[in-house]
């Protein structure tokens, strides 16, 4: 039966002992193994969701960590910006004059060779989305609302909404 020096409720049922020193060696292995790997799929998971899943907000472009291709969409003068990166896009929200904004679409998106003069491309918001909000930072179109749209050399897709009252821009960047 049961060895009195031992807790009796070391056993099951059947009298096999179910302390963890009498668990083979191999399966102990095994369960590290299980946890390690685990472990290392919760961390690289987080990481994701915090680089992919959460906004970051930042006084001005010089903050901003991200690499090269998603920051040199951002307008150096721009202030107060909240990014969302997504995989292939990111989206934004920052403050900015029209005329700085002419100023970097002018600069960022002209083709070789040929002069961009933004403020005469721009078009007025979609009166079916004015007052409501768009993109996943849930920005809301307002009547003060202009868009610009342009194409990257690599086939993406940016679109720049701009309140010209407060000076707020959305922007949705798609990159490949």
């Amino acid at each position: 039966m049961t060895n009195p020096a031992k807790n009796p409720y070391e056993h099951d049922a059947l009298g096999k002992s179910t302390s963890a020193s009498d668990v083979p060696p191999r399966r102990r292995r095994y369960f590290k193994l299980l946890g390690a790997i685990f472990t290392l799929l919760m961390v690289f998971s987080l990481s994701l969701f915090w680089i992919y899943g959460t906004d970051t907000n930042h006084a001005n472009r010089n903050s901003i960590w991200w690499p090269e291709r998603g920051r040199n969409l951002t307008p150096p003068t721009a202030t107060d910006i909240t990014l969302r990166r997504d995989f292939l896009d990111h989206y934004a929200i920052y403050t900015i004059s029209e005329r700085e904004l002419n100023a970097f679409l002018d600069r960022r998106f002209a083709r070789p060779e040929e002069a961009l003069d933004s403020f005469s491309e721009r078009s007025p918001a979609n009166p079916e989305i004015i007052g409501k909000a768009i993109g996943p930072l849930g920005w809301v179109v307002t009547e003060d609302t202009v868009e610009y749209s342009y194409s990257a050399s690599n086939g993406g897709g940016h679109h720049f909404y701009h309140d010209t009252n407060t000076g707020l821009t959305y922007q949705d960047s798609a990159y490949w």
